[in-house]
This record gives structure tokens, C-alpha cells and sequence, in this order.
């Protein structure tokens, strides 16, 4: 085959890089905008609707190299559950939270280290939302991703990569931070105050003039 014909060929089968079954016969370099990790790769080890070996799954697990999750749409903070140390029902997410947005959807971001946030917050895109943990039923140090269109809760559960800006495939993607406002740090932990002065009271006598002596 000549170098014109690979050309044609290439052209002729495009490759498709979005959706949870894509195939590519002809690989090439992409770099995807997205807020929700500041670094130049994003690894996806699960997507939707299932796993590679076929068992349903809700939404896109993500890694990033920094372990630090980003928002990737504002919105309001509807739940923010504390992980109890269980596996099952609102455990099995661990630490998570559920954002309701501008247009009534939600995304949900669960298995961070800890809880960080409260209902009622406001979350802006690109905001640090946490870092990655392994809480509730998770096999491994991830992010795991849901969006919820029509109402709240999986039975709206649709694909995510809508606005995570990323390929719903399992691999790793070449990623570039797409956000008006630069990402946002991690809070530094509160360094601990000094130690409080405790204020003890003389005994009485101790505090009496003491008789003179001839």
C-alpha cells in the first residue's frame, strides 16, 4: 500500500474516541479540555454503563496523578454524606456529594479521603472538591462520577463524560485544564495554636502578708 493510499485509508475510517465501546483503527494524539484534574493525563479505569467485564456500572471512575479532584460544573451541594465505614447502600460511595446544577441535573463525586463540604454550599467549576480516597465499596484510590438528568437519584443516571470533558473509554487521555478561573488549591491544614495558658490560684495563705519578725 503506497503512502497515498494509507492516507486515503485514514480518512476513510476515522477514529471514534467517545463512548464506552469505541474502537480506533487509526490511533492519534487528542488532548481534552476538562476542569477536573490539573494535571496533563487522566487515567479512566471503569466507564458507563459497565465495567470491561460486563457488570453494570453507574458512572466514569477516573484517576488522577495528584489524587486531587476538581468540580467539573457549579452548582449547589445537595448532599455531602460522611463515609460510617460500611460498603453498602449510601456507604458503598464512601465520602461523597451530590451537586445540583443551574439547569436542575445533577453530578455526583464519591470515595474522597475525607468530607469536606456541606449541604447548601456553593461549588464553582474548576473549584477542589477533594482528594481521592478508596471509602465505601471501591477496589482502589479513584474518583467516581455520576450525572443525573430528569431528577435525583441513579434512576436518572446518564453518561458523564458530557461534562467531564473526557473520553468515556477505559485508558489513559492526554488532558488540559479548560476553566475560566485557574484551579484552586487545596486548603492547608490549620496549623495547631498555642498551647492555652492555664491560670492556676494561690493557695490563701500564700497569698497573705507574711508577719514580720524582730
Amino acid at each position: 500500500m503506497s503512502h497515498c493510499d494509507l492516507c486515503c485509508f485514514a480518512n476513510a475510517n476515522p477514529p471514534k474516541t467517545w463512548g464506552a465501546h469505541t474502537t480506533s483503527r487509526v490511533a492519534y494524539m487528542a488532548v481534552y479540555k476538562q476542569c477536573i484534574t490539573d494535571q496533563s493525563t487522566i487515567r479512566v479505569s471503569a466507564g458507563y454503563p459497565h465495567y470491561s467485564d460486563g457488570s453494570v456500572h453507574g458512572g466514569i471512575d477516573t484517576v488522577h496523578t495528584n489524587h486531587q479532584s476538581y468540580a467539573p460544573m457549579a452548582g449547589t451541594v445537595e448532599t455531602a454524606h460522611t463515609w460510617q465505614g460500611g460498603t453498602t447502600g449510601n456507604d458503598s460511595w464512601g465520602n461523597y456529594i451530590v451537586v445540583k446544577m443551574s439547569d436542575n441535573s445533577y453530578w455526583l463525586a464519591a470515595h474522597f479521603v475525607s468530607q469536606i463540604h456541606s449541604v447548601g454550599e456553593t461549588i464553582t467549576r474548576g473549584q477542589y472538591i477533594g482528594e481521592q480516597g478508596q471509602t465505601g465499596n471501591a477496589s482502589g484510590i479513584h474518583t467516581h462520577w455520576e450525572y443525573w438528568i430528569g431528577g435525583y437519584g441513579t434512576a436518572y443516571r446518564t453518561d458523564p463524560s458530557a461534562i467531564l470533558g473526557i473520553p468515556n473509554e477505559v485508558g489513559t487521555w492526554d488532558v488540559e485544564w479548560d476553566a475560566t478561573n485557574p484551579p484552586t488549591p487545596p486548603e492547608p491544614p490549620t496549623p495547631p495554636g498555642p498551647s492555652p495558658t492555664i491560670k492556676r490560684k494561690l493557695p490563701i495563705w500564700m497569698m497573705c502578708k507574711p508577719p514580720y519578725r524582730f
